[in-house]
């Protein structure tokens, strides 16, 4: 007999400060009692009043009791189909039970079963196939609520899923190693662990809960436990994701998309809330490592994530108040409509954006339409310690950007076409240290509403550089290394004062910013305004006469600094890595992107084209014999002539 005792409450106090507001204070507790009863952690049994069996046929069990099994049963199952308030017990006391087509162990009916491992025994159940006919397509089956306790061992091994319960489906301790060729825990109502040790290989997801009718179940908590889950084959058989933003040079977007796999392979799914309590997981799946339909909140524990898709993603909330998480390979490395952090520590690597939100939907990919909306999505820094290593955006909000305080320090990109913060709303720092370093292109910084200063400065550096901001007195006023080479760098700091002059190094090299306002220096984005989209037929704008451009007045941000600035100079023009077709030459013609405003052009990018090419070979967006200027488009730059697309 063993006897369990698990205690675990979990209480987080939040304190967000955020401008124009008093400190606010919520708790949450989380207590294991919630969602386990006294017997379902105990594992206890006694022998006198159990009944004993030794397998060697399948066996049915139908009424209410402990049932102590042993042995070996070739080609069977243990069946319980007892009646519906009974609460009944297994204790598999090494047993080793194989079917070829059904479950090892399959419940057909009963008010509560309890799975419990005997001390120091090693069990395993296995099945080798399944009836077309039946709908039972797991090793372990039930139909009921199913519970696993004990400190034994439990392998698991099915031509399907491994465990599927058809109501909650719960481990209170034990060890399990489960090879699955579909799922490896499926439940329909919830997914619950206060403890236990957990090794999955399954090609599809490892861990998830599916109910598509009842809003509050579907869920999956985690409070306890280690786990170690591959899915799919792993990260390194994650789709192949192509971003080509620019199709056809400037002439148009495309959405991103990935080679879709209609089997869903993530490490932990769930239609209801996912929570992260407490453990250890170290998840390396082919699709989103963390996966809700709804909301993931993370309280504690420590992540060590690989993916071919997502590591977390949350169709609505996505929470992060504690914990250790590393993201070592991800796709994107934090999806939802709203991502809040609180505390904890995220260091990530995403081969795109590092931090998105976006619609909430696992298609979050942009088109044209859509690619400069405020959708309403948000991305709210309220404290921890945040590091991104990204290939695209580094943190890229499709609404709004706030930033209260943590630490945040984001290393990349290092192509034009992205932004080290990327804001279609409003961009706000209003405490914390921030440390943003990326390409100049399409570069953005804090604007003016922010209650705490910031710069955008065009220091250059290479990767694993640490820069260095130093007041006029030689005292560091803040610090980071960063990774990826950059060519400007975001600071902002609660130390920073206006009207003081800082020094900035990266390396051998450094500049020298005199702070002037709440927001100074300002991005590249998208270049002089009030022109209006061209027509048909038009062709794209040449590149040898740079004409100067209307000094643009950047979103979120204050203008541009005079050319002595150490703050980000303006551009007229200049090259760029997009190449015009063959054998246009600079003109007069409306053009796309050419015209006297063009796209994205203005002074503040390196992208500005010159001053137009001829009519003719037109792209994807072609404007017809360019004509006068049109209207404000919204974008920020002008397109050419007054035509229609």
């Amino acid at each position: 007999m063993k006897k369990i005792l698990i205690a675990l409450t979990l209480v987080l106090s939040l304190a967000v400060s955020a401008m124009g507001c008093s400190l606010a204070e919520s708790a949450v507790s989380l207590d294991v009692n919630d969602y386990f009863t006294k017997r379902d952690l105990s594992g206890e049994w006694k022998e006198s009043k159990s009944t004993a069996i030794a397998l060697s046929e399948s066996v049915t069990i139908s009424a209410e009791g402990t049932y102590i099994l042993s042995g070996v049963l070739n080609d069977g199952t243990i069946t319980v189909n007892a009646g519906k308030d009974d609460k009944v017990q297994l204790v598999l006391n090494g047993v080793n039970v194989t079917s070829s087509n059904s479950a090892a162990l399959l419940v057909e009916n009963a008010g509560k079963v309890f799975v419990t491992l005997a001390d120091g025994t090693e069990n395993y159940l296995a099945s080798t196939g399944f009836d077309e006919n039946s709908d039972v397509d797991a090793a372990i089956y039930a139909r009921d609520d199913i519970v696993f306790n004990g400190t034994g061992s439990l392998t698991v091994t099915s031509a399907k899923h491994g465990i599927l319960g058809k109501d909650d489906v719960k481990f209170a301790s034990g060890a399990y190693t489960i090879t699955a060729q579909g799922r490896g825990i499926d439940a329909k109502d919830g997914v619950a662990v206060a403890d236990g040790s957990f090794t999955i290989v399954s090609q599809k997801d490892a861990i998830r809960s599916r109910n598509k009718d009842e809003a509050e179940k579907g869920y999956v908590m985690i409070l306890g436990g280690v786990f170690d889950l591959t899915v799919g084959g792993g990260s390194a058989n994650g789709a192949v994701h192509t971003d080509e933003m620019f199709t056809g040079g400037w002439g148009g977007w495309s959405a991103t998309t990935a080679n879709a796999d209609t089997d869903s392979m993530k490490g932990i799914k769930s239609t209801g809330a996912l929570t992260i309590a407490g453990g250890a997981l170290t998840i390396d799946a082919a699709d989103d490592a963390l996966h809700s339909d709804t909301d993931v909140t993370v309280y504690g524990g420590t992540l060590t994530i690989s993916t071919g898709d997502d590591a977390m993603h949350a169709d609505s909330d996505l929470t992060i108040n504690g914990g250790d998480i590393a993201i070592l390979k991800s796709y994107e490395g934090l999806e939802a409509a709203a991502i809040t952090i609180n505390d904890g520590s995220v260091f990530l690597v995403s081969s795109d954006d590092g931090m998105n939100s976006s619609g909430g939907n696992d298609a979050s990919g942009f088109g044209w339409n859509d690619m400069f909306a405020n959708d309403g999505s948000s991305i709210v820094i309220n404290g921890g310690n945040v590091h991104v290593n990204a290939s695209g955006d580094g943190i890229d909000s499709n609404g709004d950007l706030i930033v209260n305080g943590g630490t945040v320090v984001v290393s990349g990109p290092t192509n034009a076409a992205n932004g080290a913060l990327d804001a279609n709303g409003s961009l706000t720092v209003n405490g914390g240290t921030v440390i943003a370093a990326g390409a100049v292109g399409m570069a953005e910084t804090f604007g003016s509403a922010s209650a705490q200063v910031s710069f955008l400065t065009n220091l250059s550096g290479a990767a694993g550089s640490e820069i260095v901001v130093k007041d006029a007195d030689g005292h560091v006023i803040l610090s980071g290394t960063v990774e990826k080479n950059f060519s400007c760098v975001v600071i902002s700091s609660p130390d920073l004062k206006i009207g003081e002059t800082y020094t900035v190094s990266a390396g051998s090299g450094d500049v020298s910013v005199t702070v002037s306002a709440v927001s100074n220096g300002s991005g590249g984005g998208f270049g002089g305004s009030n022109g209006g989209r061209g027509g048909d037929n038009g062709g794209r704008g040449g590149r040898n006469q740079q004409q100067p451009q209307a000094t643009p007045e950047p979103q979120n941000s204050t203008a541009a600094p005079d050319a002595s600035s150490s703050a980000m100079p303006s551009q007229q023009g200049g090259t760029d890595n997009m190449t015009p077709p063959e054998g246009m030459q600079p003109g007069q013609g409306g053009g796309f992107p050419g015209g006297q405003g063009g796209f994205p052009g203005g002074q503040g990018d390196d992208f500005s084209p010159s001053q137009g090419g001829p009519s003719g070979q037109g792209d994807d967006f072609s404007p017809s014999q360019g004509g006068p200027a049109g209207q404000d488009d919204g974008f920020g730059g002008s397109f050419g002539g007054s035509g229609t697309i």
